[in-house]
């Protein structure tokens, strides 16, 4: 299976992709699966499940967010309900292990979206190693060492913000097509890192928008 387990609808505030067109933009890039983890919320993780079901499309959506804490960005991919914002780690993974959770470090050190680096005192079980969104890889290689060094799963992931983005980086795993399957698969490490850059020109267009979205939110308070 192929799957892209770090992706981001209009339901996060930095991102305007339509639910639907992220599930055919996921087909078309030959995903078997994927995982909708928007900033602090699973509305788009339920939609996405809710269209597959209506629409017969035959593709795993892994229920997923992606968490705020006081340290840095944490995924948490099984999640059908939101962990508070801007709590330490350890009490997010805690709810996360109660409602058996798969966690995930995402980009651990990229220096934004603030992340949350070396995880080596955090009960994560998985970390990704490949984020489409770097410009000259190196966080992606620090990553690798500490997924190596600590002996956890690793992840390639787009962490898409444009549709068209999605399934730019991804991971290759021997599993059955189910959320549980997929759960496994990671756990036993049977995963394989694919992938490339998010060209620079929508690096550039994103961070624009979020300029400007900053901009307008600091006119209007």
């Amino acid at each position: 299976m192929r799957l892209d387990l770090h992706i981001h609808s209009c339901y996060s505030k930095d991102c305007t992709s339509p639910v639907a067109a992220i599930l055919e933009r996921a087909i078309r890039a030959g995903l078997n699966g994927i995982a909708i983890c928007d900033h602090d919320t699973v509305e788009g993780s339920l939609e996405a499940r809710r269209l597959v079901d209506e629409m017969g499309l035959d593709l795993v959506v892994v229920p997923g967010i992606e968490v705020t804490t006081n340290r840095g960005h944490l995924l948490v991919l099984g999640a059908d309900k939101v962990f508070p914002i801007n709590s330490d780690p350890s009490d997010i993974i805690k709810m996360a292990r109660e409602r058996e959770c798969l966690i995930v470090a995402p980009h651990p050190y990229k220096g934004y979206p603030k992340s949350l680096g070396d995880v080596s005192d955090l009960d994560v079980d998985a970390i990704e190693v490949l984020n489409s969104r770097f410009i000259l890889g190196k966080f992606n290689k620090r990553a690798v060492k500490m997924a190596e060094a600590l002996g956890l799963p690793m992840l390639g992931n787009s962490d898409a913000h444009f549709v068209e983005m999605v399934g730019r980086a991804y991971t290759e795993i021997d599993a059955k097509p189910s959320v549980e399957g997929v759960f496994k698969a990671i756990m036993d490490k049977k995963t394989v890192v694919h992938g490339t850059r998010t060209p620079l020109g929508v690096q550039f267009y994103q961070a624009c928008l979020g300029v400007k979205r900053r901009m307008l939110n600091l006119i209007y308070e």
